[in-house]
């Protein structure tokens, strides 16, 4: 067990050089191994309010606080094959003292190396393309993510190292780099506790959130935070809700039956 605390120490040490790319992020997660096979189409809602904030919030031409934000997003990810998937999200806001608005649309792409325990880690990439709202922002951005993570006994740890980059607009065009981690306890069938930390060097904001992964059906999971600004220029209280359906809840397993079976 001594050896397994050491290697995830080193995990989260190393990633301690990456950042989280946006000053005023309203969607948090830390990404996994898995991907949805192929011909399986995933939709997920994406929800999260601002408790409590002193922060400003540039609105469609306004400043407005960040407190009492109501964000959301809806995404359809489709398996075309089982490594590799494309997804597409259209994103919304509904600040405190503005309006329920559409902000921004994003493009991702993601491929995964093998099958979880082909490698002593786990590793997949993962593209996103941000297409905002003219009205919202003259600014599309780029960015790059290294997802690894390993399971160690009854846990398993996630690190997504990340680089962001404005492609146009008057935004800071340099390279951004980005951190989030995450630590989940996976023995329960239903309920499992975790724990992530984000961090933007560029900003020099922290946040910390407890989660909580419910695990509705074969179909259906629902992941659940609970996240405090810990330093810098971030929200003091965030929640957030992160539901997702598989449109075909029956999976193929013959390569984990082989895997097992020898």
């Amino acid at each position: 067990m001594n050896k397994s605390i050491q290697f995830i120490a080193a995990i989260i040490l190393a990633a301690g050089s990456f950042s989280t790319t946006q000053a005023q992020e309203n969607f948090y997660r830390v990404y996994q191994f898995e991907t949805p096979y192929k011909g399986h189409l995933e939709l997920t809602q994406w929800t999260t309010y601002i408790a409590n904030s002193d922060e400003p919030y540039a609105h469609f031409g306004k400043y407005l606080s960040r407190d009492q934000l109501l964000a959301t997003s809806i995404e359809a990810e489709y398996g075309v094959t089982d490594h590799f998937v494309l997804a597409g999200y259209a994103d919304f806001d509904d600040p405190k003292n503005g309006q329920f608005n559409y902000n921004q649309s994003r493009i991702e792409a993601r491929y995964r190396f093998g099958e979880r325990y082909d490698y002593f880690v786990n590793t997949a990439v993962y593209l996103e393309y941000y297409i905002p709202n003219q009205s919202y922002s003259n600014s599309q951005e780029l960015e790059a993510r290294l997802i690894l993570d390993k399971d160690i006994e009854d846990f398993r740890i996630a690190v997504n190292p990340t680089l962001s980059k404005y492609i146009n607009g008057d935004e800071d065009q340099s390279w951004q780099p980005a951190v989030s981690a995450g630590l989940y306890y996976r023995r329960g069938k239903v309920i499992q506790p975790g724990v992530e930390y984000y961090e933007n060097f560029h900003e020099k904001s922290i946040e910390l959130f407890p989660t909580l992964d419910v695990n509705i059906s074969g179909a259906v999971q629902w992941h659940l935070g609970t996240g405090f600004g810990l330093h810098g220029p971030t929200d003091d209280l965030i929640l957030k809700s992160i539901l997702q359906v598989d449109l075909q809840a029956i999976r193929p397993t013959h390569l984990m039956r082989k895997k097992y079976n020898g």
